[in-house]
């Protein structure tokens, strides 16, 4: 019982911090609390980041590093110069290099994979990993490997960058380049600018907007925006990698939410550009560059009808977002917890 109370009022710290500053929603976090309450107060109120290593997601990242900021690719990501192990070792072997740093903080002095053979063992237990195996030796020689222990002396030389193999790296190359070679989508998102050109780009540009009617403002990272001073247009472009085919896509912006995306972009853009739109008479427009499985590449352009409808959207999604925020209820979804849901 002791506990319990300890964790509860854990628990109230944490929420006690996180409202006494001022909270910026950004596309992920306000999509995390229309869909699961529960995991955006785990993760932006209880500050339990979850871990994400999936090949897809870690292959987008490094296409929008080589295509928009290629000259800060190193530092963000680090080639192996061998084969990384298989998922599942790879697994076992970082949960085991996440122990070894733990521990190396309260002095251990261990520094070597095969020093850790309990951890690892825990560690496959845990995950029910080689378990049909009759000896703990047995799968300790599934783990322990010069090919493991070639990733672990890596790990500790890497730092906070993303660790890929070099297989994955020229996949991702590959990628660019062709997208590069696509000339109308190369001229959209400014790939050949000159100093001599009237344009601005800025790529994965941070910007942050204050709400005049909610206790909470919004913020969001442009991949890429092109201000073209000649034609007096300012382009938000998103780049998108899928797994699945252009003519999917429409689709992906529905169960992905990207349309909430797309007009926050907009809002945060508008918001920032202020002067040159509504003095100077730029116009805004907001294209998705998706690059898909078969490397395929097509630039997007939503319709300013169709963004009037995503802010009216917007504008609902944010009066929700409010509810949760002020009321402090992240047990269940809005509709869910309102008792809007009817059958």
């Amino acid at each position: 019982m002791e506990l319990e109370n300890i964790m509860e009022e854990s628990v109230k710290v944490m929420e006690n911090d996180f409202y006494s500053k001022k909270f910026y929603f950004s596309y992920s976090s306000l999509n995390k609390l229309l869909w699961n309450p529960v995991v955006f107060h785990s993760m932006y109120i209880l500050g339990i980041k979850e871990e994400r290593v999936d090949q897809h997601l870690v292959q987008g990242k490094i296409i929008h590093a080589l295509l928009l900021e290629a000259e800060k690719f190193n530092d963000q990501f680090i080639v192996s110069p061998g084969k990384l192990p298989g998922d599942g070792v790879r697994a076992v072997v970082d949960r085991v290099f996440n122990h070894f740093k733990e521990l190396s903080l309260s002095g251990d002095t261990r520094t070597n994979l095969e020093h850790f053979d309990g951890a690892i063992l825990d560690v496959m237990k845990d995950m029910n990993y080689f378990q049909a195996l009759k000896t703990d030796q047995q799968r300790l020689d599934k783990i322990i490997s010069p090919e493991t222990i070639n990733y672990w002396d890596f790990l500790k030389t890497k730092g906070n960058k993303t660790l890929i193999d070099q297989e994955t790296f020229d996949f991702c190359k590959s990628a660019v380049e062709l997208v590069k070679a696509d000339q109308s989508v190369c001229k959209l998102i400014g790939c050949n600018t000159t100093q001599f050109d009237n344009i601005e780009v800025h790529n994965e540009i941070l910007l942050q907007a204050e709400s005049t009617t909610k206790p909470f403002g919004i913020k969001g990272i442009i991949d890429n925006l092109v201000i073209n001073h000649d034609e007096k247009v300012i382009y938000i472009n998103d780049v998108k990698t899928t797994s699945k085919e252009l003519k999917d896509f429409p689709e992906t912006i529905e169960f992905y939410s990207y349309w909430l995306q797309a007009v926050m972009y907009c809002s945060l853009v508008a918001n920032t550009y202020k002067e040159l739109i509504e003095i100077n008479g730029y116009e805004l427009k907001f294209n998705f560059v998706v690059i898909d499985k078969m490397f395929q590449t097509y630039a997007f352009a939503v319709s300013e009808p169709t963004l009037k409808v995503w802010l009216n959207r917007l504008n609902d999604t944010m009066d929700k977002a409010e509810w949760h925020y002020v009321n402090k209820r992240y047990d269940l979804p809005y509709d869910f917890a309102t008792g809007s849901v009817t059958l």
